[in-house]
């Protein structure tokens, strides 16, 4: 569940490829139809900002059910989403920087040692990344982001700062 005021909902892994397709009117209408209000989907990509409560598991089973595609919903309180966004450590391009948001950060992650010109940062609430070389290029393999569970979902912090303005 989501606390009652303005919240950030993430589903992961939608609209990344051709068999991940959900169309982003459904998807205010699924969050709508969920008792949400002031919803507004932003990018074609799985960011939803309303206000209210929703049950993320019942609307993930919804997105499934009217799409096909199996996803999780991350839903972060905007308190918790100012502050992850604030602790941002790394200087640089929005479109090569990344957060990657999960319910909880594990106390103990292993981090590989050759990373080359990309930068890494276990924070509290989050993992940010810094890819000079693009996202293409990362040297963080699956195995690496596994260590968070299915639910960890990263966005570019161009997208961030979009949410961000929303939520005001």
């Amino acid at each position: 569940m989501s606390s009652s005021g303005r919240s950030v909902a993430l589903l992961r892994g939608i609209n990344v490829g051709p068999t991940t397709k959900v169309p982003m009117a459904l998807l205010h209408t699924l969050f709508a139809d969920s008792g949400a209000t002031e919803v507004t989907t932003v990018l074609n990509s799985g960011n939803v900002v309303f206000s209210g409560t929703v049950d993320a598991a019942a609307l993930a089973r919804r997105v499934a059910t009217e799409t096909g595609v199996s996803t999780s919903i991350l839903v972060i309180d905007a308190a918790r989403f100012r502050r992850i966004a604030a602790a941002f450590p790394f200087p640089g391009d929005e479109s090569r920087l990344t957060v990657t948001f999960m319910a909880e950060v594990p106390t103990a992650v292993s981090i590989p040692i050759q990373l080359g010109s990309e930068q890494i940062r276990i924070g509290t609430e989050a993992v940010y990344q810094s890819i000079p070389d693009g996202i293409s290029k990362t040297r963080l393999t699956p195995a690496f982001w596994r260590q968070f569970g299915r639910e960890a979902t990263a966005r570019n912090l161009r997208t961030v700062t979009k949410l961000l303005a929303l939520l005001e």
